[in-house]
């Protein structure tokens, strides 16, 4: 993620929390982890997405985490490796990498195009279970 992500995404959830009073509550949540394939081998880098199936209430947490140099992440959904809200979800992946748009500006693109990235088409979906979970690992073609 590059630095000017990283502050936007930290100065929206800042100001979400400032203009809601401040009374957001985090879900109960499982510790979630798995792994990552890309053709057999582990996959780095791959930001992976839990999509709930399932109402959270008012605010919408969406878990999601990062691959490491293993292919294995941990979930995060308001704290860091806190885990997922117990459920049914459909998981996403995309590998992101820096990029430069026409007009000259830093963007991030998906090297996969969007290919495992859409919730209501992914053949991947998981039950998260009330206590520690770990996936068989996910294998992308």
């Amino acid at each position: 993620m590059t630095t000017s992500r990283i502050v936007f995404v930290l100065l929206t959830c800042a100001i979400a929390a400032g203009c809601s009073g401040g009374d957001i509550k985090a879900p109960r949540t499982s510790q979630v982890a798995g792994t990552v394939l890309k053709g057999g081998k582990p996959a780095v880098g791959v930001k992976v997405t839990f999509h709930p199936k399932f109402d959270m209430g008012e605010v919408k947490f969406t878990p999601s985490g990062c691959t490491d140099k293993n292919g294995r992440f941990i979930l995060s959904t308001a704290a860091a490796n806190d885990g997922a809200p117990p459920g049914d979800y459909s998981v996403t992946f995309e590998l992101m990498k820096a990029a430069t748009d026409r007009k000259g500006l830093d963007v991030e693109v998906d090297v996969w195009k969007g290919k495992y990235a859409d919730p209501a088409t992914t053949k991947w979906n998981v039950t998260v279970q009330k206590g520690a979970n770990s996936f068989e690992p996910f294998q992308l073609d």
